[in-house]
């Protein structure tokens, strides 16, 4: 019977794999012939382009290369966000109200958006920035029949 302690004959091959694997990692050149192995030139001219690199300075990042975010569109946002509930771009009541031609001031409009309404509207106030909300309350107030 085999102890817990003393190795079996696989685990011993899989640690004397691992030590050979190693070796092999830290030391490639062994048991290279001397024509496989890098001469000085080879050598010389890898430390001239790793030399070249260091000095050089890295690139700067073109201005039009970074990701801009996409511009905010009122209409867009509140046909994918508010639309769910405010069926037809706002021009027909569903689960919320007919927005078109609503009797609520801008500053109303803008608080409930901003603030919601407990259960009844959520808050948007954390998604979108005031000036982005004084947009979709603006497209509310641009609503047309259609």
């Amino acid at each position: 019977m085999i102890s817990s302690r003393m190795a079996t004959p696989r685990s011993a091959c899989r640690r004397v794999a691992a030590a050979a694997t190693c070796l092999a990692l830290t030391f490639p050149l062994r048991g290279l012939s001397d024509e496989a192995k890098p001469g000085p030139m080879q050598k010389n001219e890898t430390s001239k382009a790793v030399a070249q690199q260091s000095d050089a300075k890295p690139p700067e990042p073109a201005a039009d290369s970074a990701p801009k975010a996409p511009e905010f569109s009122a209409h867009g946002t509140f046909s994918s966000i508010c639309g769910f509930c405010h069926e037809d771009g706002g021009r027909r009541a569903a689960k919320g109200p007919k927005l078109m031609g609503t009797e609520l001031t801008d500053e109303q409009i803008f608080n409930r958006i901003k603030f919601g309404k407990p259960g009844r509207m959520a808050a948007f106030g954390g998604a979108f920035t005031d000036e982005q909300i004084q947009q979709i309350v603006v497209y509310i107030r641009n609503l047309k029949p259609r």
